[in-house]
């Protein structure tokens, strides 16, 4: 028997997918969701590869975030929450349209486009304030469409985040974080 094996395939996606999502310091409930692997295998990938480790990582415990309130409270916070949902979009996690896209549930490939879109966040946001943890409840609350939706801005163009249950609709975080004011015309 080789590891190689067809049969093999999807258990070694699967444990790969674990991998990367318990070095992201993801919750034992979100790796569940997304590998179908069973809480004490996902525990004993920890303790056998990350506990004692050079540089151990990090377990959180309890339940995944689900509050959209810190998602969209600043500007800035409304920024990074867009930055990240237009990566999802880009990445097919999300759709424009209803309804919301391919199923999450136990789908390997979308697990590891979401690490991908968690990564390329981490690199290109100086100092990012959203975990692993707060981009999935993002991804979850944007697809479920009951609380939070995007917009698309008619000055700038950029997608982003806003709570559909907030009156008055914010504004473009963009436009409200970097309005210059309007120019003075000399005569």
């Amino acid at each position: 028997m080789r590891a190689t094996d067809d049969r093999y395939r999807g258990e070694k996606a699967r444990f790969e997918l674990a991998m990367r999502m318990i070095e992201h310091e993801a919750r034992t409930g979100t790796i569940r969701f997304w590998t179908a692997l069973s809480d004490d295998r996902i525990r004993k990938l920890y303790t056998s590869y990350f506990k004692f480790g050079s540089t151990p990582v990090r377990r959180r415990r309890g339940r995944s975030p689900t509050q959209v309130a810190p998602l969209v409270r600043t500007p800035d916070r409304t920024l990074e929450s867009g930055f990240v949902t237009n990566l999802l979009l880009a990445n097919g996690l999300l759709s424009e349209e209803q309804p919301p896209g391919p199923a999450l549930r136990h789908n390997v490939e979308l697990g590891h486009r979401f690490c991908q879109c968690f990564e390329t966040y981490l690199e290109l946001v100086p100092r990012p304030a959203l975990s692993f943890e707060w981009c999935w409840n993002l991804l979850r609350s944007v697809r479920s469409g009951e609380e939070l939706g995007v917009l698309r801005c008619d000055t700038c163009a950029i997608c982003y985040v806003v709570d559909l249950l907030a009156m008055p609709r914010a504004e473009c975080p963009s436009c409200t974080l970097f309005r210059r004011p309007a120019p003075t015309v000399s005569r």
